[in-house]
């Protein structure tokens, strides 16, 4: 059975999460809506809401257990997309360097954001490639590999507030940030039986560097695998090359897992 949201969006009923997740676990959710824009995430988010009904929203299902009894309630399956940027402010540099916004959906898959990237010439994130997930996930968990983190890059968070329900922008600085954790992340905590939290990410807006060498390599075994001191720096193909999936470095007595943006 299908309705539909104040905008349109098709909401089915009784479908089964396995095939959203990445285990390919999980049964069915009472409903469920693909918001294929800002617009239907708002839309699907305040529906659950008004119902009083459980909320959960899905990204890429990379860090997500369904049980078999599936989710009684509300799952809002962010397939929002689009990528764009423009020089920041007015200081561009010599021969094209220089600071750019990268404005990134939320449903965005993260490891073809950092791809284009370093396909772009655009320095700061290629330490995190290999990380699953969609890019909306990414401030939530301030996800972070070999010494970068998003924290470090993130201008702004585009959010829908459920608390105040209203869209707004909240700036890096007032996103809480910490090792792996967030003002996002940190709201969900303080209403243990929710799986979604106050903060729905709708889009997140970067800084980054137009260069064809990497940050400075902060972490000591990537350094030494590049081949560059600690603090050097080396092309951003390479680093990403280094930090990706299959060649995960590892610290002394840390796995050199990558976290999960889901």
């Amino acid at each position: 059975m299908a309705d539909t949201v104040r905008t349109g969006s098709p909401v089915r009923e009784q479908v089964a999460l396995a095939g959203y997740t990445t285990l390919r676990l999980g049964g069915p959710a009472r409903r469920l809506v693909e918001a294929a824009t800002e617009t239907d995430i708002v839309a699907g988010v305040q529906a659950a809401d008004e119902r009083g009904e459980p909320l959960l929203v899905l990204g890429g299902g990379s860090n997500l257990v369904v049980a078999d009894e599936g989710f009684p309630g509300t799952v809002v399956r962010v397939a929002t997309g689009g990528v764009s940027h423009r020089i920041a402010g007015h200081r561009a540099g010599p021969a094209g360097q220089g600071p750019v916004e990268l404005t990134v959906a939320a449903g965005e898959d993260w490891d073809a954001v950092v791809a284009g990237c370093v396909g772009e010439g655009l320095a700061g994130v290629e330490c995190l490639s290999g990380i699953p997930g969609r890019a909306g996930a990414t401030p939530i968990q301030n996800v972070g590999a070999y010494g970068q983190e998003v924290a470090e890059r993130i201008i702004s968070v585009r959010v829908y507030d459920r608390a105040r329900r209203a869209v707004t922008d909240l700036a890096g600085a007032d996103c809480g940030f910490g090792y792996r954790t967030s003002a996002f992340k940190r709201s969900l905590q303080t209403l243990p039986t929710a799986v979604t939290g106050r903060f729905v990410v709708l889009s997140v807006r970067f800084l980054l560097q137009r260069d064809h060498l990497s940050a400075p390599v902060r972490y000591p075994e990537l350094a030494r695998a590049l081949g560059v001191p600690e603090g050097g720096r080396a092309p951003l193909a390479a680093v990403m090359r280094r930090s990706c999936g299959g060649q995960r470095l590892a610290a002394p007595g840390r796995p050199g897992r990558a976290p999960r943006a889901a």
